[in-house]
């Protein structure tokens, strides 16, 4: 019996449980260094509000080029309103901008910040010739792997991402706005090859989404909400 294509892509996700959550790392260097802001924010769902095929797994030729999208069927979640909230919070914590960060919807927040996510996508250009030389020579075990790896270490893709936080909003408790904003990532990198591949370009959108984050922590930091200093 012929399996179905989609299945047999989402196959090694299956097989070992990855599907992918959005997350990446925090380091020092993602400290506010500015005046801190002496309130507790709460953090509403960051809503999804992005158009996003589940399982469209099939690259995409356009005017000759093949291109591999991030199909939300390879997510822990399809929507990802829960798993992008955690991350805008955990890192709006990490940076240490408010005294206090909370997403708890019981909690009491000085400030509240909400917004959408209206954009989340990759598109890789799939080069065919450094995949089907990668291919090949992994099935001549270590050394053709590794020959094949000097051949293909200066064959490019070019990777597109888009990334937009959009109508974000921070509330007093009176709900006054107090600031507001957009935030929008589009970024069209060349690349190794391998940084297209079906599983690793998931990995993209999240970059970007530390970009929006950094960009949205500065953005507050340098906002009239400052006025309100820890001492």
């Amino acid at each position: 019996m012929r399996m179905n294509r989609a299945f047999i892509l989402l196959l090694p996700l299956l097989v070992t449980g990855c599907l992918h959550t959005v997350k990446y790392k925090l380091t020092e260097a993602d400290r506010w260094n500015g005046p801190k802001i002496d309130a507790v924010l709460l953090v509403q769902p960051i809503t999804d509000k992005t158009t996003y095929t589940t399982n469209d797994w099939k690259p995409k030729t356009v005017e000759g080029e093949t291109w591999r999208t991030n199909p939300r069927g390879g997510y822990s979640h399809t929507n990802l309103t829960k798993d992008v909230t955690a991350m805008v919070a955990k890192h709006l914590a990490y940076s240490g901008l408010f005294s206090k960060v909370v997403t708890d919807k019981t909690a009491v927040g000085d400030y509240v910040l909400s917004g959408k996510l209206t954009a989340f996508k990759t598109s890789a250009q799939v080069n065919s010739k450094a995949e089907t030389i990668a291919g090949v020579s992994s099935a001549f075990g270590l050394i053709g792997a590794v020959v094949g790896s000097t051949a293909t270490a200066q064959m490019k893709a070019e990777v597109k991402t888009w990334v937009t936080l959009d109508e974000l909003r921070v509330n007093d408790k009176s709900g006054q706005i107090r600031w507001q904003e957009s935030i929008h990532i589009a970024k069209d990198e060349t690349m190794n090859f391998r940084e297209a591949d079906s599983f690793v370009l998931y990995k993209h959108p999240d970059a970007a989404l530390k970009e929006a984050v950094t960009d949205l922590i500065r953005r507050l930091g340098t906002s009239s909400l400052t006025n309100r200093v820890a001492l």
